[in-house]
């Protein structure tokens, strides 16, 4: 909902703050007093270019100002969510124009741009009048008002719901088979590295063997040259153990003799005792060594295999068995997802069913409400005194494509447009060629006023729905507009005091001089000044008895 309008230096208004209220609001004036500059403030807030000849004279800049209330307008708060700026349920849009060609635009204090402005204008204001881009004029959007006629909002979101799906799974589908070929490459690669691994066969500990057996092989021929001197010392009657053996059983006999060289005799059994484990180990150690060429080549060409694998998948044996450890898990994520293919495809196929089937239950139900919709059109059409109209709903399935067949959008399978005709004898044309801005807003009035309940958001603002009628149709329209005012707000710039009596609130725009200086000032009317501003339209510039009578009674009424 509009809440207040800021205007400074437009046209002929210096500085201006407008409140407007819910429901119905009629705006007057006399002809010339700038009554249009509220459109043109208004389209600046939604993003309009503008002329440097709006800037009022003498003046540097313009600037307009908008406040809505938004707490309930869905569109708007998701767009306010997209680009991270912060509300309280209210929406301000500030628009400053220098002439110099200077423009800036705030939203809630936020640095923005005049792209963003149209699209929140979009579901902030519905604008009507001759050369206003109307939802109505827009084909896209008379599906949606069938749809709100009968009754089937909740039925297309359940099949926007499960088209989305469809949607999201088919993309799915397309970038799995887009990845197909990368993917059988990588899953080709996997296996040779883990054959490769495999195929050589190490174990945990078979490197630390490897490279025990290695050395031993290496440099048996000097290690054999060191040791078998002392692994002979076993053997023979001069062996250096069997001499020192001899020795310590001499010093042995003589302790009784001489007990203090006890701690020599100790000293001398322990070493021998050593000497001994030391032969009996340099024996042992001698055994495992062999003098074999074709053994050493064996072990060089295992180890250098090793170094191969290490090159390639790790820095050690165990690097090298974890990576293919985790190269198995994506073999086996791989080769799975040629089942996910088959469970999408099936996903798809399913999806693909059900939409087929709402879509043509939607379609069924649009058409069955056609034929009412179109009279009660109709019968509101003569009611604002276009009633040699003719009006009719075209339907048409959507195009079909040469693979998929019949195609959908998250509206189903049909397209919608209101065509019409105010002149019998011409052809019934889409609305967009309607030419007259009254008449365009009267169908208009007589299209929403047909629903049950509005399905657009935002402030309507009318110009020119008064265009070309008087009398009985003017009273007809103002009656709608209040019907219409119960649902939202309605902003109504009108000649006719019929339609003026009706509105809740009433706004007069006039133009004063100072100083050979004009200005335009909007102010509201209390009920007295209500009387006289009806009174003005009906007796022109002299207000008589009478036409205050009528007034009085009009706005009773």
């Amino acid at each position: 909902m509009l809440s207040r309008v800021f205007i400074q230096n437009l046209a002929t208004v210096e500085k201006q703050v407008i409140e407007f209220n819910d429901g119905f609001t009629a705006l007057t004036g006399e002809t010339g007093a700038g009554k249009s500059i509220i459109i043109k403030a208004i389209n600046l807030i939604l993003g309009e270019k503008c002329p440097k000849d709006l800037i009022r004279a003498e003046e540097d800049f313009l600037a307009v100002e908008a406040v809505f209330n938004i707490e309930d307008n869905l569109p708007v708060l998701s767009l306010l969510e997209e680009q991270d700026i912060d509300h309280e349920g209210e929406l301000t849009i500030r628009r400053k124009v220098h002439r110099n060609g200077k423009s800036t635009v705030f939203i809630n204090g936020y640095t923005s741009r005049l792209s963003l402005l149209s699209l929140l204008g979009q579901h902030l204001i519905d604008l009507h009048g001759q050369h206003a881009q109307q939802s109505l004029l827009q084909t896209a959007t008379h599906i949606d008002y069938l749809d709100q006629y009968a009754a089937l909002r909740d039925d297309v979101s359940a099949f926007q719901d499960l088209y989305q799906r469809l949607t999201r799974k088919q993309k799915e589908k397309a970038t799995f088979d887009e990845s197909l070929a990368d993917r059988i490459r990588q899953l080709d690669f996997i296996r040779y590295q883990i054959d490769e691994i495999e195929s050589a066969g190490f174990t945990e500990d078979e490197e630390q063997l490897l490279l025990e057996e290695h050395r031993l092989l290496t440099h048996g021929e000097k290690i054999i040259e060191a040791l078998s001197p002392i692994a002979e010392w076993n053997e023979g009657q001069t062996s250096p153990l069997t001499e020192i053996a001899t020795m310590l059983r001499s010093l042995t006999d003589i302790l009784k003799n001489a007990p203090d060289l006890k701690p020599i005799a100790d000293e001398m059994q322990s070493g021998l005792i050593t000497l001994e484990e030391v032969a009996a180990e340099s024996i042992r150690y001698l055994n495992r060594i062999e003098i074999n060429p074709e053994r050493l080549d064996a072990v060089n060409e295992r180890l250098s295999q090793l170094d191969g694998l290490k090159r390639k998948y790790g820095q050690t044996l165990k690097a090298i068995l974890a990576f293919m450890t985790e190269q198995e898990g994506e073999r086996n994520r791989l080769e799975n997802m040629e089942g996910d293919s088959a469970r999408l495809e099936e996903e798809i196929r399913d999806l693909a069913q059900q939409v087929q089937e709402k879509a043509r239950a939607l379609s069924e139900n649009r058409l069955r409400s056609v034929p009412d919709f179109e009279k009660q059109v109709l019968g509101n059409l003569k009611e604002l005194g276009l009633e040699r109209s003719l009006f009719e709903v075209q339907h048409s399935l959507l195009p079909e494509d040469e693979i998929s067949g019949q195609t959908y959008t998250q509206k189903g399978m049909d397209r919608i447009e209101f065509l019409i005709t105010t002149n019998p004898g011409n052809p019934l044309k889409p609305l967009a060629k309607v030419a007259s801005g009254g008449e365009i807003s009267r169908i208009m009035l007589a299209i929403k006023t047909t629903l049950n309940e509005d399905i657009t958001r935002g402030t309507m603002i009318f110009d020119e729905v008064d265009a070309g009628i008087s009398g009985r149709v003017a009273e007809t329209v103002g009656y709608k507009l209040v019907k219409l005012g119960s649902q939202r707000q309605v902003i109504c710039i009108t000649h006719s005091p019929q339609i003026a009596s009706k509105a809740p609130v009433h706004l007069k725009v006039e133009k004063v001089f100072t100083d050979n200086v004009s200005r335009t000032l909007i102010t509201q009317l209390k009920d007295s000044e209500r009387i006289e501003e009806i009174a003005r339209f009906l007796g022109g510039n002299k207000i008589t008895d009478k036409a205050l009578s009528v007034a009085r009674d009009m706005l009773k009424g």
